[in-house]
């Protein structure tokens, strides 16, 4: 059995192109097409229809991927600990994570595992809908994901961090000049709000509900960037988590014509992180686990 087909039959349905494939691993396009017709006859049936716009699996394909998945997991479990036994580390990571985790936390966590195991490598998958995240992470594409913890996640979980939200108001809002805003007061103004392809923010959402006032969005884009300028140019007011607003908001905010206030109520989404299972994990993703914990004692 050549584990490696298997590798190019997972990146490429991953991918959903094996032109993609052969960009980002280096392969010929006849190397990759020589792999992939070997592996269907070795196997006795197709699994991947070619198509002018790329790849998607048989209807065959689709019943024995999660056995390919495992398997190609498992292969890579045993080349890790060969590694460990020898006295080294070596193995990649795939993790799944918001852009505002990938920007605030991925460096630093990377950081440490590079000082302290560099034969690790580490892919770092954005994503801003947590239903895909989700999804990845059930399928096998990514070991660990980093999300907010929504109701009955029926994965197993570790909080890492409680990230408050905040008021984002103009300079001249009648609330700007209180040390704390009541979401309330935020009602009266145009309300900007992210949306994704899961619809309206889920986090923000719980948090009107909680305190029984229907969400009213005049308008939703799917970027928290585009909300503050928005907020910038006086067009409305916004609700942001403080992770986001702490790395993208001036050190002077009112220059830039906004102003960030806390919330009278408690407000927050819980961040951290997901798995199949912890102690499932492979040599390298608890290696990372690991780097991820030791660097959150100091955050």
């Amino acid at each position: 059995m050549d584990i490696k087909k298997y590798e190019i039959f997972l990146a490429a349905v991953d991918r959903g192109s094996l032109t993609s494939v052969c960009e980002e691993l280096g392969y010929t396009q006849s190397g990759i097409t020589h792999m992939m017709n070997s592996l269907e006859k070795e196997v006795g049936f197709p699994l991947l229809l070619r198509t002018n716009k790329g790849v998607k699996l048989t209807a065959e394909g689709r019943e024995v991927l999660p056995l390919i998945r495992e398997l190609v997991r498992q292969n890579d479990n045993l080349e890790q600990r060969f590694s460990q036994i020898k006295g080294t580390e070596r193995g990649r990571v795939k993790v799944g994570t918001y852009p505002t985790i990938a920007c605030a936390w991925m460096p630093r966590i990377i950081k440490r595992l590079s000082e302290n195991s560099p034969g690790i490598q580490v892919e770092v998958l954005e994503e801003n809908s947590v239903v895909r995240l989700q999804q990845l992470l059930r399928d096998g594409v990514i070991d660990l994901c980093f999300t907010s913890r929504q109701p009955h996640m029926a994965l197993e979980w570790k909080t890492l961090k409680k990230d408050m939200y905040q008021a984002l108001l103009p300079a001249d809002h009648p609330a700007a000049g209180k040390d704390k805003v009541d979401v309330r007061e935020l009602m009266g103004s145009t309300f900007f709000m992210c949306k994704s392809v899961d619809g309206m923010d889920p986090d923000i959402d719980r948090v009107f509900a909680r305190y029984d006032m229907p969400i009213s969005s005049t308008y939703t884009c799917n970027s928290d960037y585009t909300i503050i300028y928005m907020v910038e140019q006086g067009l409305g007011v916004s609700i942001l988590p403080q992770l986001f607003l702490d790395m993208n908001v001036p050190e002077d905010p009112h220059k830039a014509g906004i102003a960030v206030r806390d919330l009278t109520q408690e407000a927050y989404r819980e961040l951290g992180v997901a798995a199949r299972s912890f102690s499932g994990l492979s040599p390298a993703a608890k290696t990372f686990m690991r780097m991820t914990e030791e660097e959150f004692k100091d955050i």
